[in-house]
């Protein structure tokens, strides 16, 4: 779906009040509460500016996830992650998200939903915001000490573990020390020997050999 980017300061300043009041908004009483109308109103643009850079519901939700991603990285490169290991690391860090998460629960349970339900035209943000968090938790995972290919290898695996356990526990089904449990369990695949994970790999890769 087509829309226009921020490239003047003045533009940006309106995108990224428009985002903020949407932040509010969903903190406050969810998804639901959103009315781009009033939206509009309450980050003092005009309806016709904020269709221009935000031209659905889901495009706004998709563009909010993003831009606290992108405030997440910038966090994390001026900070020294906690932990001696690689798993204890990244179990901090997902632990430490898991808690800014339930802090605000209806920002994350309206922002989950954009991510799990909103594919079809979305594709490219829905792979920068996925591909942005990886980023995220591999630099938290290699700063400071060995963090090896095959580990990368294992980091998406413990990222959908972590997303589950996020998605389970706003459901319900999970209280948050299952919650808990579940995100430190995931990390513990980041302990699996490299040789391990090796042959893992090449039993689940599709048989190329010349027949």
């Amino acid at each position: 779906m087509d829309h226009a980017t921020p490239h003047t300061p003045a533009q940006q300043e309106r995108y990224d009040r428009v985002l903020a009041a949407a932040t509010e908004i969903l903190i406050a009483d969810g998804a639901e509460a959103i009315q781009m109308k009033d939206l509009a109103r309450r980050a003092r643009v005009s309806l016709a500016t904020l269709y221009r850079y935000f031209p659905s519901k889901d495009y706004l939700l998709l563009a909010v996830s993003l831009a606290r991603y992108q405030e997440a990285a910038r966090k994390v490169r001026t900070e020294v992650p906690r932990g001696d290991s690689v798993r204890d690391r990244v179990t901090s860090h997902l632990l430490r998200e898991f808690g800014a998460e339930r802090r605000e629960q209806r920002l994350t349970a309206s922002l989950v939903q954009a991510l799990a339900e909103t594919r079809r035209g979305y594709s490219p943000m829905l792979e920068t915001i996925e591909h942005l968090h990886l980023q995220i938790v591999s630099h938290v995972a290699a700063a400071g000490g060995r963090f090896s290919d095959q580990q990368q290898r294992v980091l998406p695996v413990v990222l959908d573990i972590f997303s589950a356990a996020t998605r389970l526990w706003l459901a319900g089904a999970f209280s948050v020390a299952d919650a808990e449990f579940q995100i430190r369990t995931g990390c513990e695949l980041l302990d699996v020997p490299d040789d391990t994970v090796t042959a893992e790999l090449e039993r689940a890769a599709p048989d190329t050999r010349v027949r």
